[in-house]
């Protein structure tokens, strides 16, 4: 094996690492932060009651959160085809938990409902709305080009680590700072991005496009969520006529 395959593979290897290493990390993080009002609600019987689309929109996203850990090590043990088999599976989850995510941010905000610390439920339904709208963007650009595995990968694992947004968010609560958890929670997923960044960057020796393409939507989804939270008539407009019509 000539010098630059080994190279090469020493990078292939070093990046699968990481796309593995990032997928537990970011899963962990989920679990943590959706413990005390999902995964564990039963055991601590914390309130609110969980309603039947709440639910259901949790078991799809932990669904797609498992299958997601699945697909990364399945990259890492060096079986791309059996990846590339559930990948369909994965689509289908992914567009049913963006139905459903967007469903239950317009109910809570039908409702009334929104965490502790918040915004009123119009304003702050900006963060879910704009959250599942970026998700699906990375998403479907990573599908389609699931032909260019570099392109892939990295615009996947950008938008697996925004989906912790959320459960990083409901930390800022029991550490007494509730009203962080939303642009806090968004630092702190900038910062996972853009330490994934810099190590992805120290192997390949640049910083991929697809890193760039991801950072820009994070960007833009922190700047539109933190415009909307001040209330603006454009967007309160806007939300009130998708509460009313869905």
């Amino acid at each position: 094996m000539t010098q630059q395959a080994i190279g090469a593979r020493a990078r292939s290897d070093a990046g699968a690492r990481l796309y593995v290493g990032t997928a537990y990390l970011v899963a962990a993080l989920i679990f943590v932060g959706f413990a005390p009002s999902y995964y564990l609600k039963g055991l601590i019987n914390a309130p609110p009651p969980l309603s039947a689309l709440t639910m259901a929109h949790g078991v799809m996203f932990t669904a797609w959160t498992l299958l997601f850990v699945v697909q990364a090590s399945l990259i890492g043990a060096g079986r791309p085809r059996l990846h590339r088999q559930l990948g369909m599976a994965g689509a289908m989850l992914f567009g049913g938990m963006v139905v459903l995510g967007l469903s239950t941010a317009i109910t809570a905000a039908q409702l009334g409902h929104v965490p502790p610390a918040s915004p009123e439920p119009l304003r702050f339904m900006a963060l879910p709305v704009m959250g599942m709208i970026a998700l699906a963007f990375l998403v479907g650009l990573a599908l389609t080009l699931r032909a260019r595995r570099d392109h892939h990968q990295r615009l996947m694992l950008a938008a697996f680590i925004m989906i912790a947004q959320p459960a990083i968010g409901r930390m800022f609560v029991p550490a007494g700072v509730p009203e962080w958890q939303a642009m806090g929670s968004f630092l702190v997923v900038e910062a996972i991005l853009a330490a994934v960044i810099v190590l992805d960057w120290r192997d390949q020796r640049r910083v991929h496009p697809a890193w760039l393409v991801s950072a820009g939507t994070l960007a833009a989804m922190h700047v539109l969520v933190a415009w909307a939270f001040t209330g603006p008539a454009l967007w309160m407009d806007f939300a009130a006529w998708l509460t009313r019509s869905a």
